[in-house]
């Protein structure tokens, strides 16, 4: 039987259909699960990881990333063997990962940015993403706790009274999350210089909605000082919602996920969730499960 012979169009279509170019849609996460790992503070029994292994499949997320984890052994636990795990080298429980979905089809170059360890702090982790042709960077980070709304600047921090032990913890965080900063500007310049999308998403233990409402100065509020024009201008879905995490215990979002504006263009309309608790608040649960509810987007990658 004699061969068909391909046209000029034809070939090209059948090139096209081989090796295609197009997005497919990306659920990326986060989700501190407080003190999983070795530490003293984790009492959770067998029930109590079958509970996070439940709501871990109901987040059903792509790509996660994961505050106070202590290594992929222990996220195994929560998501079992569906996912690669990449792990900051912090020697400390409560370190910074990200869990990948092995069916996204991702390709995945992940290394510790050091940087954000300013003073005995946590590493954050730096992923590039790619896939069908196009790239996302992520940087996730879990920054300074105990300092969720103070001035940021100097002179407001020196200020700052510390006649109580209470004072003096709550004048430390601030001191340390003001030297988060500038690590923290330096990356997202970077991306942004090179034209890059890219999100920065996780536990910034910071309201970014009350750094907004008190018209913050770009030295005085984490959100003014990342927030800048062009490729750095910011957008997060949780600076203008209320957490219902827990009944709603919390209103405002320490959790958040950060797009920049090549980022947002592949945001997925409305696709912003958070996935809450069935169960009422109480101390003990919020230590068995976790104080934190995951949030999720929808990315079109």
């Amino acid at each position: 039987m004699q061969k068909p012979i391909l046209t000029t169009a034809s070939l090209l279509f059948s090139l096209m259909y081989v090796s295609p170019t197009y997005s497919q849609e990306l659920k990326v996460a986060s989700w501190n699960i407080a003190w999983l790992g070795s530490h003293e503070y984790n009492e959770r029994k067998s029930a109590d990881y079958k509970q996070l292994a439940a709501y871990a499949k109901q987040l059903d997320a792509d790509v996660i990333a994961l505050q106070e984890v202590e290594n992929g052994e222990w996220a195994q636990k929560v998501f079992g063997n569906e996912y690669d795990f990449y792990f900051s080298t912090k020697d400390w429980v409560q370190r910074v990962g990200v869990a990948v979905k092995k069916s996204a089809g991702l390709t995945v170059i992940a290394k510790e940015y050091k940087d954000l360890d300013v003073t005995r702090v946590r590493h954050g982790m730096d992923l590039t993403l790619s896939r069908n042709g196009k790239e996302l960077k992520l940087l996730v980070v879990h920054l300074k706790s105990g300092c969720f709304t103070d001035p940021l600047d100097s002179k407001s921090v020196a200020m700052m009274p510390s006649t109580s032990d209470k004072e003096v913890r709550r004048k430390q965080a601030c001191s340390t999350l003001s030297k988060q900063i500038e690590p923290l500007e330096r990356w997202v310049d970077k991306q942004a210089k090179e034209n890059k999308a890219f999100v920065v998403l996780g536990d910034f233990n910071r309201r970014f909605s009350q750094d907004i409402s008190n018209k913050y100065a770009e030295d005085q509020g984490l959100w003014q000082a990342l927030d800048d024009e062009g490729n750095e201008a910011l957008w997060t879905p949780t600076a203008t919602k209320n957490s219902d995490c827990w009944g709603g215990y919390y209103k405002d979002y320490i959790d958040h996920i950060v797009f920049n504006p090549s980022a947002k263009s592949m945001y997925l309309d409305d696709s912003f969730e958070q996935l809450v608790f069935k169960e009422k608040y109480t101390k003990e649960l919020s230590r068995s499960l976790t104080d934190h509810c995951p949030i999720s987007v929808k990315i079109a990658l």
